[in-house]
């Protein structure tokens, strides 16, 4: 694919779907990477739906590395919308496939629910969460923020809000449920190995945006420690699902507002 541009029907720059001029990642995506694959590696030998059936997600988070690693087209808001669509998708390799691992093999955890008790708590923990990154929940619900934030593409903004709504179960899946089916000697090792690549895998990707910020890590840090621990004490993954979606929510209805804002300006 090559680098060049051409320009759009109004005048603006058409950004490539790759640009071939990047093929080399920075450090510090590369570093994140080898943390994803740090754990691609430890969860190898685990069972996750089955027996011995960790290497199905080992190798789903291997491929999605390497997708993420491509030199996707920057900034993202100058391609078009099938082309932000194709990377979205992509990026959810690993938790979809892993999704229909515990789905079609019917992992037995998944059977697993808790106490109302922790659903209070994951209640109270995504709203903490929430409160912690900073968002204005008051201009969110009064469309302040998407107005402020200004116009984009919708189709931009939609599968972005698609993939904060529906990323959750599959990370979850991903990331917090082979604690339930680790030996008791690997839980802790495994599931901090887990919560590493949590965080390290949202920095894979090329570009800077909110989550480069180190208040945006901190919290990722905070929220990956956080579900690691509601996980392994309510002995079920549905805890942590409450929690990470009612986190992921705000920024779901941000999307869907710009979206409505950006067709508006179509």
């Amino acid at each position: 694919m090559a680098s060049l541009t051409a320009n759009r029907a109004d005048g603006t720059k058409r950004v490539p779907v790759l640009d071939t001029r990047e093929w080399l990642p920075s450090p510090a995506r590369l570093a994140a990477a080898g943390c994803v694959l740090a754990f691609a590696a430890a969860v190898w030998p685990a069972s996750i739906a089955g027996p011995g059936d960790g290497w199905i997600v080992s190798v789903l988070l291997i491929v999605e590395v390497a997708l993420l690693l491509l030199p996707w087209g920057l900034p993202r808001d100058g391609r078009s919308g099938t082309s932000f669509w194709v990377e979205a998708l992509l990026g959810l390799t690993a938790p979809v496939g892993a999704l229909a691992l515990v789905t079609i093999g019917g992992a037995s955890w998944l059977s697993v629910g808790a106490d109302w008790t922790w659903f209070v708590v994951a209640v109270v923990l995504g709203g903490a969460l929430i409160a912690m990154s900073g968002m204005d929940v008051r201009g969110l619900v009064r469309g302040e923020l998407a107005f402020l934030m200004g116009p984009t593409s919708s189709s931009h903004t939609l599968a972005r809000a698609f993939t904060t709504i529906v990323s959750p179960a599959g990370e979850e899946v991903l990331f917090r449920a082979v604690v339930l089916t680790a030996a008791a000697t690997a839980t802790l090792p495994l599931g901090l190995l887990a919560a590493v690549a949590f965080v390290a895998r949202h920095h894979v990707s090329p570009g800077q945006n909110w989550r480069g910020s180190t208040r945006a890590t901190m919290l990722e840090i905070i929220a990956a420690a956080a579900l690691l621990v509601l996980t392994l004490l309510s002995g079920s993954i549905y805890p942590a699902l409450l929690a990470h979606t009612i986190n992921n929510v705000p920024m779901f209805v941000l999307h869907l507002q710009r979206a409505v804002v950006g067709r508006d300006e179509e």
